[in-house]
């Protein structure tokens, strides 16, 4: 299962967010706009502090993996491939000892053609590169779908 940012995370937090805020800008406090008692104050306190910083967890590691690019190397690497017949490129990111074949089977770009049909990659000079590491492929490799599948 992938975690994604849902919107249900994304109202938990807003919600916690404005209600940390009101009670540090006493919106809500003895004295503030909407009265509450000091014991309810400081139990309100704490609980907007944990409701926030649990729902900011939950955010974050909802965060899609492509995106953490501020954690460092992650040992992934990114290249292009296109399909024959189309001007578009798609980027495919792996481990950089993984052949070409399993990062393109792990996340097929291509919708308008099936992955378990066959296929094979070329680079830019015609040689098969479908079973050589993804790092040893250079410049734009493309994806061939054979006819008598």
């Amino acid at each position: 299962m992938v975690n994604k940012i849902n919107s249900l995370s994304l109202i938990a937090f807003t919600l916690c967010s404005i209600l940390l805020l009101m009670i540090q800008f006493a919106y809500i406090s003895p004295s503030g706009i909407i009265v509450i008692s000091y014991t309810q104050y400081t139990w309100l306190f704490w609980f907007s502090v944990l409701a926030f910083i649990l729902s900011t967890a939950n955010l974050v590691t909802r965060i899609p993996r492509h995106a953490k690019w501020s954690t460092g190397f992650s040992g992934e690497i990114v290249r292009t491939v296109k399909i024959t017949g189309k001007n578009k490129d798609y980027f495919i990111r792996g481990a950089s000892d993984t052949p070409v074949k399993e990062v393109l089977l792990e996340n097929w770009p291509f919708s308008e053609h099936d992955k378990k049909s066959t296929w094979h990659v070329v680079d830019e000079l015609g040689n098969d590169v479908t079973s050589t590491p993804l790092n040893s492929l250079n410049g734009i490799a493309t994806v061939v779908i054979d006819e008598d599948s």
